[in-house]
């Protein structure tokens, strides 16, 4: 992907676009189907995707991130619209979060970063959301090849642990760029 093409806040609105339209198009009796992540189903993904999205807008704004309770009878994709625009709004308010360093639950980090990491998350989750309720996995190309790049600049050996990143499993041949990016984070595709 051409770096002039790797804007930070535009790619994460795209990972927030693609998500909700996936969460947007999971049917009613799809949500607890069960997840390329072993410990959440479907809904449970989209709760950590909301979860990410109101961190990002909470920290941003510095303020101690509280996660929602959101119960399981929740509008998902529309709590989750919600959250990212939070997110987006956060970033778009202060002009100055980007060149920043944010406090974070999980450590200190440059906005830049929060918006790459978050990028990744929200974009690999929508592909488990797809994945897990039968939807076609190939999402954004040109997202997923950023994507893709970026996670291997940062998702070391160190960060392959349960919880993390699983050990990388080979995409098949022909894998789009969302299927390889996937398979990169550990999702067997």
């Amino acid at each position: 992907m051409e770096s002039q093409r790797w804007i930070p806040i535009q790619n994460l609105s795209t990972a927030f676009n693609e998500a909700h339209r996936v969460l947007a198009a999971v049917p009613a009796d799809k949500w607890s189907a069960q997840s390329p992540c072993s410990e959440w189903d479907a809904r449970g993904v989209a709760k950590h995707m909301i979860g990410g999205a109101e961190m990002v807008a909470a920290c941003v704004a510095g303020k101690a991130f509280v996660p929602t309770e959101i119960d399981d009878a929740a509008d998902l994709p529309a709590t989750f619209r919600d959250a990212a625009d939070a997110a987006l709004a956060a970033f778009t308010t202060d002009q100055s979060a980007l060149g920043r360093m944010i406090k974070m639950p999980f450590g200190e980090m440059p906005g830049a970063t929060v918006v790459g990491v978050f990028t990744n998350d929200e974009f690999a989750h929508a592909w488990d959301v797809a994945k897990a309720t039968g939807m076609n996995t190939d999402l954004n190309p040109q997202l997923a090849t950023g994507c893709l790049e970026a996670a291997k600049q940062f998702i070391g050996p160190e960060l392959r642990m349960p919880g993390l990143f699983a050990a990388e499993v080979e995409a098949p041949p022909g894998a789009s760029a969302a299927d390889r990016l996937a398979a990169f984070m550990g999702r067997s595709v």
